[in-house]
This record gives C-alpha cells, structure tokens and sequence, in this order.
C-alpha cells in the first residue's frame, strides 16, 4: 500500500513538474516574442559594403566646434579613418568620388540610450538613419556577441556601446520573475551587488547600469565600479533624495525623467496643490541641483520626446499611432499582451499603458491629463536651465519604449531638445560631440585622424535641426550607404515586419 501511494505521489509530482515546464516554455516563449526574437531576420549581408577610399568634395563640413559649415571642403576617408580636410581640394582618382556640392557633411549620430531587444533588424534602422554609434543601456551577453561582429565587420551595424544588465534590489520571487520577463538581474544584498559589477567588468562591458538598488547597494555599486575604471549609468534608487548627488559617484543619469521623479515626491500631490505651485517647485530646486551635477561632473540623459509622447498616448492614442513610423518597429513589441488590466504590453489601442482609460469628460481623466502635462512641462522646465549653466547633456531616446522607434526617434528627440530650449547646434552636439567624449571615442567630430562615421545632408541641421532626417549618404567607419542601399535596408525590415504580424496595422501607416 505504502508503495503504491509513493509511486502515485512520484507520479503526480513529475506530471505536475511537467506542466510547470510547459507553462514555464509557453510564458518565456511569449516574452521573447515581444522582444522581437520571432521576428523575421532581415539578411543584412545583402548590404555588405567594403571600407575603400573615398573622397566628397565641394562639400559643407561642420566644424570641429560644431558653430559653423565650412564652405568648399574636400574630405578624403580611407581605412575607416579620416585622412584629410582640404580647401578646394583636387582628390586622387583612385577615390570613389561623391559630389557634396550644395550638400552638408555632420558626424555620425549617436543616440546614448537605447535597447536592442533581441530583434537585430533594428541595427540597420540605425545605419538607415545616419546613426553610426548606439548605446544599449542595458544589455545581455548576446550584446557583446554583436558588439565583436560589427567591429569585426562581419555585421552591418552602428558601433556598439554596452552596459552591464541593470542591477535591481528585489526579494527572491520576485527577483526571479523579474529577470524572467526583463533583461534585469536582481540583487538582495551590498555583497551579491558587488560580485555583480566584478563579473560585468571581467566580462567586458562599456558602463555598470544601475536600476532601482537599495541605498547601500547603490553606494557600493558606483564605489566598486569607479574602482574598476568602469563608469556608471542608469536610475536612482526609489526613495533616493537629490542631495545625494552632492556626494554620488554615478556618472550619469539615464533620464531627465530619473531627477522629475524625485521632485514629484518631494512635491507631493499635483492634482491637491495644482501645477503652478509644482513648476514653481521644480525651478526653486534646479539650481541647486545642477550645481551637484556639474560638481561632480554628471552627464544627463535627455530622453525627452519619449516623456512628451506619453501624454499624446494618453490623450489621443490612435493619433500619436499615426505621427510615428510605426511600419519600421518590432512587431513582437508594438503588439504586445495584455495579461490583465493591471499588466498591459503594447504599442497599440487595448494594449498600451498609457492609454486613457477614463471618459474624457471625466475628473479621473482631467487628474491624470495634469499628471502627465506637468510632468512633461517639467521636463522643459529643468531642461533649458541646464542648458543655460552648461550641463553636459547626450541625446537618447530610450528606444524599446513605447511609440519609440529605432533610429527614426533620434531625429524626434533632436528637434524636442530645440524646442526645448538648446540651439540646433547645441542639440547636433548633444548626439555627436558630447557623447564622443563621454565614451572617449574616436569620432563624434570631423576632423584627421578621427573615425569615419560621417552623414552626408541635403539641408543644413545648424539652420533647423529637423535637417539631421535630409539624409543623402551614410558612411559607417569608412564603408559608404548611399540612399538608394539605405531605402532598400528600411524596406527589408519592412517586410520582415510585415511577414512576422499577427495584427494588421494599415490604418496607422
């Protein structure tokens, strides 16, 4: 008897075991297609391109100060590498010859926050976009794989920059579930956060990215990493209070939105005290805030067309839908799930988190518009008095969000930061030059001896910086895209993407 009941227990146990398994399967499998890993590949080896010699002439040429164009140059790029900047110049006729007359040559761009998922079409929307180095805050392994591929020249892609996965403070089940559903990796103590960042330098990455740690983790994280050599990026800690910047050895701070958050809590209630007193609110505290931060040399992440698109997804979805490439996105990640009312995943109507949910003539909706506009005009707020006192500020978008689409959305943070308050020579720098520097790279302005990562324009961007989209010629560390190859890399994830839909989405095209 007792035999027989042991082996009906072991029985149920393994059946049970194997249904876990499944369920186990079947959720990862559901995660992984938001991510994009289900989307068709595009064979980017069709767009293969050699490094050559390579000569634009009679071009316009931003100056290394980024203030002005420079009439009537000639630039020579061999070997990945920026030989020569001549005045009417007469290049070898060995050079492929592009002519640059009437034209404007910039540096490649840079956009400082993104996530590649795990769709690698999306490489070419940068390339196709004249986005020549990306940093993925926040990445897994595989990261690394494609960050060796493409400096290697075996994949077609911008550079690659890429943190460490983001360490968070969890507890164990939720930890766990956590990192089944996110990139993440959870910690419940200063010394598993510590061992962390050591096996993330050994491993090799650009940056440590910080999420939502407890206090003392968060201290000893960005103590190890500056000990390291490896500097820090990411989020504050949830209870975090700004004067902590006075003494923090972060280095950067993902998000505009990271220093917004925590004045809303210092704030209180927008909707009890109304906007007025909170805008009044968030330009008492900048000053001082920035003062932390240019004392401690801490770069801002802008992320601000993101912030500014929530509130259009939250006032009028199916419009915001239409105003952004949505054809050029991982499908996986615009359709999303939706679980439950309270989880929702998702670009469109049904599916998005941002969406209204709330009769528009209703007070829930009136409470949640304030919301969502005085956070966006604080955005603005903090945004131009950092610029006034010479913050050092990277344009990202961080791309993977929601509306946020792959290299076209640099382009719609640019022209946010114009309006904004920066110049369009300030914004063009804030996705060249500044980021350059930050991740001590070899490009980011045109000059000998710099990388050849160059973007060849129709229009001028220092005019409006909206000119950055007149792209007529990409040329990624030497090998040259001309746009009839860029357009035909965007149809290709165009129809990847179409062959991978499960939701038609004509009517936002």
């Amino acid at each position: 008897m007792l035999k027989t009941l042991s082996k009906w227990l072991l029985g149920l146990f393994a059946i049970l075991l194997v249904l876990v398994l499944c369920v186990l399967l079947w959720f990862t499998n559901g995660v992984d297609a938001i991510y994009g890993a289900h989307t068709q590949e595009v064979d980017y080896t069709a767009f293969a391109s050699r490094s050559e010699l390579v000569a634009i002439s009679n071009v316009n040429v931003l100056s290394e100060d980024g203030q002005s164009m420079l009439a009537n140059r000639t630039v020579v790029v061999d070997g990945g590498e920026i030989i020569s900047i001549t005045q009417d110049g007469v290049a070898s006729h060995d050079a492929r010859q592009i002519n640059g007359e009437g034209k404007y040559l910039i540096p490649g761009l840079v956009d400082s926050h993104m996530h590649l998922l795990k769709s690698p079409n999306d490489l070419l929307l940068y390339v196709a976009n004249g986005v020549t180095h990306v940093r993925d805050l926040g990445g897994p392994t595989a990261r690394l794989r494609w960050r060796s591929e493409i400096e290697q020249g075996d994949r077609i892609g911008p550079k690659l920059f890429v943190s460490s996965p983001p360490i968070n403070t969890k507890d164990l089940l939720e930890g766990a579930f956590f990192e089944l559903i996110t990139f993440h990796k959870t910690t419940r103590s200063v010394e598993q956060a510590e061992r962390l960042v050591k096996t993330y330098a050994e491993q090799g990455y650009d940056a440590i990215k910080t999420y939502h740690l407890d206090m003392p983790s968060y201290r000893a994280v960005n103590k190890l990493a500056s000990e390291l050599g490896v500097p820090t990026t990411g989020h504050f800690p949830l209870m975090m209070e700004l004067n902590e910047l006075t003494v923090t050895q972060q280095n950067e701070v993902a998000h505009l939105e990271e220093i917004v958050r925590v004045l809303i809590r210092e704030f209180g209630s927008i909707h009890e005290q109304g906007s007025e007193a909170f805008f009044a609110h968030v330009e008492a505290r900048s000053d001082a805030i920035i003062d932390d931060l240019l004392a401690n040399d801490i770069t801002v992440n802008s992320v601000l067309w993101f912030m500014e698109n929530i509130h259009d997804q939250f006032s009028d979805l199916e419009a915001a839908l239409k105003d952004v490439a949505i054809e050029y996105a991982n499908p996986g990640l615009v359709e999303g799930t939706q679980d439950s009312d309270q989880y929702k995943v998702g670009w469109l109507p049904g599916y998005n988190q941002f969406e209204a949910e709330a009769e528009p003539n209703s007070d829930a909706f009136h409470k949640n518009d304030a919301f969502w506009r005085a956070r966006e005009t604080a955005h603005h707020i903090l945004l131009r008095a950092m610029v006034r006192r010479g913050v050092n500020i990277v344009a990202g978008t961080d791309s993977g969000g929601n509306l946020v689409v792959p290299g076209f959305s640099l382009h719609d943070e640019l022209v946010s930061l114009q309006r904004g308050g920066m110049s369009p020579a300030q914004a063009l720098a804030s996705a060249t030059r500044a980021p350059a520097e930050l991740m001590h790279s070899d490009a980011g302005w045109i000059a000998p001896g710099r990388r050849a990562d160059l973007v060849l324009l129709e229009q001028n961007p220092l005019d409006a910086i909206e000119n950055t989209k007149t792209i007529n010629t990409v040329i990624l560390n030497g090998r040259v895209f001309e746009r009839e190859q860029l357009d035909a890399m965007l149809a290709a994830v165009v129809k990847a993407n179409d062959n991978s839909r499960k939701i038609n989405i004509d009517q936002y095209r």
